[in-house]
């Protein structure tokens, strides 16, 4: 008898481990957490006005730096925005900014999520320039900001900046690196909820000289397109681009520009195989003999490169220029347009584009774009939105706008793109068999 109660003890203990054994619940990571970031929209500097075209008058938005972070209608589809960055919950759908000066110039940029890594190809910091860098930290805590610098006379000592949580700061262009005709910037946080925007304004003594916002493109790439570049001509003058390039690795790059219109394409005479000394931000002339119109290039080289164009614009009697800068390849989203009425330009061997666009009256209207090469298209004045909901492979696309003031461009890519998070999950019976 004194056995049996040390084997029955034995024996309820398998059976107790045994049984939590075939009834036990692994922790799974089947919940997925699926949210569109907010994006942000750059300040206006003094003398300037910005509107941002949103989608709905119950987009949600608050402005940077105030003590309130809850976000509030817009109440308009033509946002007037203030002096300091604002902040938007468009979710799926993409703002654009058009931002002015009066009677002097204007420009096109995205709001946009936070990003890691962002180059710009445009600017100068000499007597001409009175350019600005906008470095927003939209976060709650502190960011630090490295930005890299090249010009024509190579890569320059490096700035860091320190934004505190939920402010920004306006660094004019000529302290970057004073005297420098020409720069290429890439701003990489350490740290922080970071957005970069540059303005391009010109001047000398008390003329204009125009002004553009200069929009990001993508980290450096062996291959390059460039969608949307206007062609103008004034009393019967072409105006001329110029192509301007950085190679920012140690080794020299060899370049190959194609230019692609809606009569062909073709390589310009002296742009194949073109060298490109390494860190050199190298400007290169480009006069097609082309009728007014709009075109592409598509850029190949033997090492990765950024790359954009400076062209002079003549629009409802107004002298201007913009930059048309690099993107990435174009995929399924959507763009508000209202007040903008912009011309769309798709670039790409084979294009087919199906659209939809959402007018203010709220009527909808779908219809596909294709092309070889080269497509455009022009927004009706009353549409409010675009659906882009099928995008053949291998396109880019680029938007231009006009108005009195000036003439912008900005790249057609989302500014916010969905985010997926696996979030763990227990299920109750580990606890309780």
């Amino acid at each position: 008898m004194r056995f049996k109660r040390p084997l029955l003890i034995i024996a309820a203990v398998i059976a107790t481990l045994t049984f939590g054994n075939l009834t036990s619940v692994p922790v799974t990571q089947s919940d997925v957490s699926e949210n569109y970031p907010p994006v942000v929209c750059p300040a206006t500097p003094a003398g300037e006005s910005s509107a941002i075209s949103v989608p709905s008058t119950q987009t949600g938005s608050r402005v940077l730096g105030k003590k309130s972070v809850i976000f509030k209608p817009t109440r308009t589809l033509r946002l007037m925005q203030s002096s300091s960055p604002t902040i938007l919950e468009t979710k799926n759908m993409t703002s654009p900014v058009w931002q002015i000066k009066k009677g002097v110039w204007a420009g096109a940029t995205i709001c946009s999520a936070p990003s890691i890594s962002q180059w710009f190809v445009g600017g100068t910091a000499d007597v001409t320039s009175k350019g600005k860098l906008i470095l927003i930290n939209s976060g709650l805590s502190e960011a630090i900001i490295d930005v890299e610098i090249w010009s024509e006379s190579g890569i320059r000592p490096p700035k860091v900046f320190t934004l505190k949580a939920n402010s920004s700061l306006v660094q004019s262009l000529d302290s970057l690196d004073p005297g420098a005709k020409r720069i290429a910037l890439h701003i990489a946080p350490r740290s922080g909820r970071v957005n970069a925007f540059l303005v391009d304004e010109r001047g000398r003594g008390l003329k204009s000289l125009g002004g553009d916002m200069v929009n990001a493109s993508p980290d450096p790439s062996k291959v390059v397109v460039i969608p949307a570049i206007p062609h103008m001509k004034r009393s019967g003058k072409a105006l001329g681009h110029t192509l301007r390039v950085i190679a920012p690795g140690d080794v020299d790059a060899r370049i190959s520009v194609e230019l692609i219109s809606n009569k062909g394409s073709f390589v310009p005479f002296g742009f194949d195989e073109r060298a490109i000394k390494a860190g050199i931000v190298t400007e290169i002339p480009l006069n097609p003999e082309l009728i007014p119109s709009t075109f592409a290039l598509k850029i190949t080289s033997n090492r990765p490169i950024v790359a954009s164009v400076y062209s002079s614009t003549y629009a409802d009697a107004k002298s201007d220029f913009v930059w048309s800068t690099s993107t990435a390849e174009m995929k399924e989203y959507s763009l508000a347009v209202s007040g903008l009425a912009p011309t769309l330009v798709f670039a790409g061997e084979k294009i087919l584009i199906s659209l939809s666009i959402l007018y203010t009256n709220k009527k909808e209207k779908k219809m596909t774009i294709t092309g070889e090469g080269i497509a455009t298209f022009k927004v009706p004045e009353n549409a409010r939105t675009i659906n882009f909901t099928k995008v053949s492979d291998e396109t880019v696309g680029g938007s231009l706008v006009s108005t009195q003031s000036g003439f912008g461009y900005l790249p057609l890519i989302p500014g916010s793109e969905l985010t997926r998070v696996l979030l763990p999950s227990a299920n109750i019976r580990v606890l309780n068999p």
